[in-house]
């Protein structure tokens, strides 16, 4: 059987930093960079630093579906059907996943993932590691992680996921370093050459 590659969605297949910090400073205005940052150190849902209320998270997650273009997700769609040829690719993301779902169809790439989670499925990534690993015949201590936040190598350290942690999302290479995930890279080039090493 394949190997599974479990994908982060914001800051890893779609460059949306700067649109979920606009919406972000929309909610709170003193919101800083740091803040955001900070947010996503943990689950943005169990240890927030940005403490939405229920309508302020709604408003996010429309505006959000709404602002998502194939612009976003550019630069991932060639990687993304290269290792669909050779790997069983799912994503699992914190965030709405009508959004996703959309703007993956849009970009041609929605059936290359058997699954998509986002936080209507479980705001927990965890126990949607763990529903992957159930439903889908996955063992996750041979599965790879692909994501852009420390919040997310430490809940994938938690199940003995290999992660893979890239700079050109959420998080700095100093930010992603204080987890310790497998390897940190720069580009998609270099999430290739990773992948291909853990063959």
């Amino acid at each position: 059987m394949k190997r599974a590659i479990i994908f982060d969605f914001d800051g890893v297949i779609a460059d949306t930093a700067d649109i979920l910090f606009a919406l972000s400073r929309d909610f709170d205005p003193t919101i800083s960079e740091e803040d955001f940052a900070a947010h996503h150190d943990g689950n943005v849902y169990e240890e927030p630093r940005i403490k939405f209320t229920p309508e302020g998270a709604e408003r996010l997650y429309n505006e959000y579906c709404d602002r998502l273009t194939i612009s976003h997700v550019e630069a991932a769609i060639d990687p993304i059907k290269r290792l669909h040829t050779d790997y069983r690719l799912f994503i699992i993301s914190s965030n709405e996943e009508r959004g996703i779902l959309s703007v993956l169809e849009n970009a041609g790439i929605k059936d290359c993932f058997e699954a998509v989670y986002g936080y209507n499925t479980h705001k927990s990534k965890i126990i949607k590691f763990e529903m992957i690993r159930d439903k889908f015949n996955v063992v996750l201590e041979d599965s790879i992680f692909i994501t852009d936040t420390l919040g997310d190598v430490r809940e994938a350290k938690k199940l003995n996921i290999k992660t893979i942690a890239e700079t050109f999302g959420f998080h700095n290479r100093e930010r992603l370093e204080q987890g310790e995930p497998y390897a940190i890279v720069d580009t998609w080039d270099e999430i290739e050459e990773e992948i291909q090493r853990l063959k």
